[in-house]
């Protein structure tokens, strides 16, 4: 991501030769530090600090580094640490002349210089970047980047941690697997139907193209516009593909608007006295679970779907429910049976 974003996006990273490179350059870092300051005993991992400092600052860019924000904090930062740094080597060299040599591994001075390089260490893994949600973003892209559409679909597959370009993302791997319908809210949902597609003040991308998106779905917006006027401009020019459709309707769900949903359905799928019953229960899971939730709700539903199994278990879940009046158990016990269905996440997200 670094490189990507301070190159413009004209060149790309490679895991491998990137991992040898940086290790080597890192090396001899050490090398001419080493040369310059002839640590020796007691203070000799000091001679890695540099190193193992500007390996914290490349990997602990946040993605604001994309919008050239990541850069204001380390013009002062990086001087007054290398400062502090010079300071301790200045006394340590001092100290050198009154040191007792000491060899051997168990030896104070190859203790005393383990605890510099881990405490070093530490300082890395705190430094770097811990945000769980921008990994999953960076793995998701680099996986869409690289065609592997089940691998982008695996990142952060258990955590309940999620952001609205993530389930931009998401949305958008599910649409090119077939399964948006199926699988949409087996993952956390962050964000309305605005933030499905990128736009220029939500919803965007890090790495991948958001022109990729635009493709897939038909074709680029002339001007801004938010996600839900633009699919349907798609769908009304004749312009959008297959997954117009999806989107239109999956916007619908996830902002709960079930009336919205069903009068989509319809103009896709048939008028109420058209629709078959076999064309309903071929319909993707979460598709059906709102058709059902939609039933249960309305006095007088424009459209009536019945299916004995989705039935089953919907009136099972509002069993469980009336046996947990704490909202907080209620919840809990549902997680545990229910998470994963449009059910859950129109009720408890």
């Amino acid at each position: 991501m670094t490189q990507h974003s301070l190159s413009g996006g004209a060149t790309s990273y490679d895991k491998l030769i990137g991992a040898v490179l940086i290790t080597f350059v890192l090396q001899l870092l050490q090398v001419g530090v080493y040369a310059v300051t002839r640590l020796q005993r007691h203070t000799h991992a000091l001679t890695y600090f540099p190193s193992l400092f500007f390996l914290s600052v490349i990997s602990g860019f946040s993605d604001r580094i994309y919008s050239g924000e990541g850069f204001s904090s380390l013009i002062w930062i990086i001087p007054i640490v290398l400062l502090l740094w010079l300071v301790v080597v200045t006394v340590s060299r001092g100290m050198l002349v009154r040191q007792s040599p000491e060899t051997g591994m168990f030896s104070r001075t190859m203790w005393i210089n383990i605890l510099i390089m881990a405490a070093m260490f530490l300082m890395v893994g705190i430094a770097g970047n811990g945000n769980a949600v921008a990994h999953y973003r960076m793995s998701v892209e680099t996986s869409l980047l690289e065609q592997d559409n089940e691998r982008a679909l695996k990142a952060g597959r258990r955590s309940l941690e999620t952001d609205s370009s993530l389930t931009m993302l998401r949305i958008y791997a599910l649409a090119r697997a077939g399964e948006l319908g199926e699988r949409l809210f087996s993952y956390p949902i962050k964000g309305t139907s605005k933030d499905i597609v990128p736009t220029l003040k939500g919803t965007s991308c890090l790495l991948y193209p958001n022109d990729s998106i635009y493709r897939f779905l038909g074709a680029i917006p002339r001007y801004n516009m938010d996600a839900m006027t633009y699919l349907e401009v798609l769908r009304n020019n004749g312009q959008g593909t297959e997954a117009v459709k999806d989107y239109i309707l999956c916007g619908y769900l996830i902002d709960k608007d079930l009336d919205g949903f069903v009068s989509a359905l319809l103009s896709y799928y048939g008028t109420p006295d058209s629709l078959s019953q076999n064309v309903c229960d071929s319909l993707p899971k979460h598709y059906r679970e709102a058709l059902t939730l939609y039933v249960h709700t309305r006095s007088n539903p424009a459209f009536v779907y019945h299916n004995s199994v989705v039935d089953m278990d919907f009136e099972d879940l509002q069993a469980l429910e009336k046996q947990y009046p704490s909202f907080t158990e209620r919840k809990i016990k549902v997680y545990d049976q229910y998470s994963g269905t449009y059910w859950w996440y129109y009720e408890y997200e």
